[in-house]
C-alpha cells in the first residue's frame, strides 16, 4: 500500500530578498500541509540564522511570536518571519514529540554565508 504524503504549500526564506536593506528574515525551507496548515521545516541551510539557533529538518512550527501558525497563510509567515535586521522573532517548535523555545535573530539573507 503507497502512503500518501499530505499536501504541501512550500515557499522558500532562505533565498527571498527583503524588500529594504534594513530588513531580514530567518533563512529556512518550510512546507504548509494544505489541510490543517501545519508548518514543518523543510530545510534549515547551514549559515542562515534559523541553522544557527538550532532549527532543523523536519522540526514543526507551531507558534511565531506567540501567534499559531494553522491559521496562517504562506504569505503571512513569511511577513510575520522577515523584519528589522538584528530584531529577534521567538519560535516555538515541536522536535520529536518536545516543544522547544527558539530566539531567532532576523539576518540580511542575501549576504548569509554558508560554511
Amino acid at each position: 500500500m503507497q502512503r500518501r504524503l499530505p499536501q504541501l504549500t512550500c515557499f522558500l526564506l532562505a533565498c527571498s530578498g527583503a524588500a529594504t536593506t534594513n530588513q531580514g528574515s530567518i533563512g529556512a525551507v518550510l512546507g504548509q500541509a494544505r489541510g490543517d496548515g501545519r508548518v514543518i521545516v523543510r530545510e534549515a541551510p547551514p549559515g542562515y540564522p534559523a541553522a544557527n539557533a538550532g532549527v532543523a529538518s523536519g522540526d514543526e512550527i507551531l507558534l511565531i511570536d506567540g501567534r499559531d501558525v494553522r491559521s496562517m497563510s504562506p504569505e503571512a509567515i513569511h511577513r510575520a518571519l522577515q523584519g528589522p535586521l538584528g530584531s529577534t522573532v521567538r519560535l516555538t517548535i515541536l522536535r520529536r514529540g518536545k516543544i522547544e523555545r527558539l530566539a531567532v535573530a532576523r539576518a540580511p539573507l542575501a549576504e548569509a554565508r554558508r560554511p
